[in-house]
């Protein structure tokens, strides 16, 4: 008997498995996540709201970008350190240095996120909202926290871009790209256009980027293994580079008259 226990103990210490997706039924989060930092606030709290403290060595860290969408919204950006995304695990025990995150308009919740990027449509953020904020959880939905105060960053919430067209408006013309490995296709050209055409960059890319459109400084955040859709109205006559702005790829050209 004595043997048997051993040798499942020794079995059980060989599994390499992730840590449990869902605690059992009648523990509570502590018992679940126990060694995971200490739990702030009441018992009773929502655990959405209690605060779940690190030591600031240990916790991780947050930025956040927030860029206005050419076509609505805004595309958001989130840059961590010591921190993975889990959506695998979201529900789950607490893990140091894993989680998701929730983003907040001017103190709202709006979105939670299960990556680094994400967009943020116009429809889902009040009206007048000043600032963006994003916020650290872990798995079980407590927030990181160091010192008594949840880890999170905020950023001012850009005006959306200026533009007379209607959003619905069809393009006078649409160009499509698709980036695998470092390579642009269709090759790069020229693409001719009149001046006052509206016209539609489609970009789907492999890696994460940045769409740019030079001269008219029209950007657009590009999130792998999803099509962007930049629409820009050019209304001046010139010769204009569209370029992935980080890995530094030419698209086209665009030769307006």
């Amino acid at each position: 008997m004595i043997w048997a226990a051993a040798a499942a103990l020794a079995l059980g210490s060989a599994c390499t498995e992730r840590p449990t997706t869902h605690h059992g039924p009648g523990t509570s989060h502590d018992v679940a996540t126990d060694g995971a930092g200490t739990l702030l606030g009441a018992p009773g709290t929502g655990h959405h709201e209690r605060l779940r403290q690190v030591p600031a060595a240990d916790a991780p860290t947050v930025t956040l970008t927030v860029r206005a969408d050419a076509d609505d919204g805004w595309n958001v950006r989130i840059d961590t350190g010591r921190f993975r995304f889990s959506p695998d695990s979201v529900g789950g025990a607490a893990v140091l240095g894993s989680g998701h995150a929730h983003l907040f308009a001017d103190g709202k919740k709006v979105a939670r996120v299960y990556g680094r990027w994400h967009h943020l449509p116009a429809d889902d953020v009040p009206p007048g909202t000043k600032a963006l904020s994003v916020r650290l959880y872990a798995d079980d939905h407590t927030a990181w926290a160091v010192g008594g105060v949840a880890v999170q960053a905020t950023a001012r919430l850009p005006e959306p871009p200026p533009d007379d067209r209607p959003v619905g408006e069809q393009p006078d013309r649409t160009a499509d790209f698709t980036i695998t490995a470092g390579v642009v296709r269709p090759e790069p050209g020229r693409i001719e256009l009149r001046k006052g055409d509206l016209l539609a960059i489609r970009v789907t890319s492999d890696t994460d980027d940045e769409l740019h459109v030079h001269g008219v400084n029209r950007t657009a955040e590009v999130e792998a293994g999803r099509t962007t859709t930049l629409r820009v109205a050019l209304d001046r006559s010139g010769l204009f580079e569209v370029e992935m702005h980080r890995s530094g790829l030419v698209l086209t050209q665009l030769a307006v008259r």
